[in-house]
This record gives structure tokens, sequence and C-alpha cells, in this order.
């Protein structure tokens, strides 16, 4: 459990540190995460902002939660540095989902991209992936269990990521029903991407923009 100081009150919540720091994101909730052994978190929610001198962020959530002191504190501005409150919300979310090994995006779902998350404001652990995945679906749209495949990527993270991109309104999932998949290769999940796609095609973006590059140094073109 974790220990939470309000006031000279001490309360424990059974919230794991992703689920802690989420809240105190998403609930005006000023707050001092300290982790035995990592470092600590000070929230701004107020002026959508964080501070931390945490190095080892896998390190940190995988603390037991007898490690994990949360502190309510009325702070006041944050000092100059402080990175952006969504890099945290990000990582929080990312990690959550991560911890409870469940999705709602399913293998044989059919994925579309809705928008491109401001890749200023993720965690520089995410940037890359993230920017995989969406470059992929910006090209057209992809069956889940295909994207891994495509990317060459670890499945698990491409399926939290997903998770992720949902949450925050970046992806459309539509349920599909399909047969067994027979064993692909690459270059043929490739080809296969937008299995039931209705609209045809790829989403036409200028050949200079910063996406088009993105998405041509990925792929190796």
């Amino acid at each position: 459990m974790c220990l939470v100081e309000i006031g000279n009150m001490v309360m424990t919540t059974r919230s794991p540190l992703s689920n802690a720091l989420h809240q105190a994101a998403n609930h005006a909730v000023p707050s001092l995460f300290q982790i035995d052994g990592c470092g600590s978190v000070s929230v701004y929610p107020e002026q959508r902002c964080y501070v931390t001198d945490i190095q080892n962020w896998d390190a940190a959530y995988q603390s037991h939660p007898e490690q994990i002191t949360i502190k309510s504190v009325a702070w006041g501005q944050p000092p100059s540095g402080a990175l952006p409150l969504m890099e945290l919300q990000w990582r929080a979310a990312y990690h959550c989902v991560l911890q409870n090994q469940q999705s709602e995006v399913e293998v044989n779902d059919l994925i579309r991209l809705r928008s491109w998350p401001n890749l200023t404001r993720l965690p520089l652990e995410l940037v890359a992936p993230v920017t995989q995945i969406c470059a992929l679906l910006w090209r057209k749209p992809a069956v889940g269990f295909l994207i891994p495949r495509v990317l060459d990527a670890d499945a698990t993270q491409v399926r939290a990521l997903l998770e992720v991109l949902q949450g925050f309104g970046h992806i459309k999932v539509s349920r599909t029903v399909l047969g067994p998949q027979p064993a692909t290769s690459p270059d043929a999940g490739e080809d296969s991407l937008g299995a039931g796609d209705s609209q045809g095609g790829y989403m036409a973006q200028p050949a200079g923009t910063l996406v088009g590059k993105l998405w041509r140094r990925l792929v190796g073109h």
C-alpha cells in the first residue's frame, strides 16, 4: 500500500504509482511523490507541469508500494525547467496498461489514425515507438496484430501504446471479425495492412511535410 499524507492525517491507498500520478495530474491535487531508491516527483496540476529527479522510470514503476510516499503539498510557482504535465500523464497511462496487462484494443481490430499526438509532450522513451505507430497508421489503417509485425516491434509495448493512443483520442478502433490468421512475412503483412478498409488508398499528405519525411525515414525510403 502507498502512504498518503494529507495535513496531519496519514492514510493508505492501494493505487499503484501509475494510478496515483494519473489522479494527481487530473484532479488538481498538488503532490510530492517520493520513491525510495529512485527519486521524487513534484506535481503542479494548476500550472500543468511537474519536476522530477528520477532517471530510471521502469524501476520507479516497479517499486513496492511500501517504497512510495505521497504528500499533498501547497506548492507555489514551479521552478524553471519544469516539464509539461502531459508527459507525465502519458508515462503514467502507459505503465498502468503494462501493469494491468489488459487492453480494450483487440488483435483483430481495425485501427485508424485520427490525429497525431504532440510529440514534444511525450516522454522521451516513447517518442520513437509512438512515431513509428502513428506513421504506419497515417499511411493506411491497420489490423492490430499486423502492426508489431510490420514494425518489427515488441507486441506488448505496441498494444499498450495503442491503448494509450485510444485513451487520448488519437486513434479509432473498429471491431472486425476475422478468421484464423496464417503466418505471414513482414512484407506480406505490410501489403495487407488495410484489410477491411472501406476507404481504400493512403491518406493523402504532401511529400515534403514533416510527417512524410518521418515516414520515409522509418520505412527506409
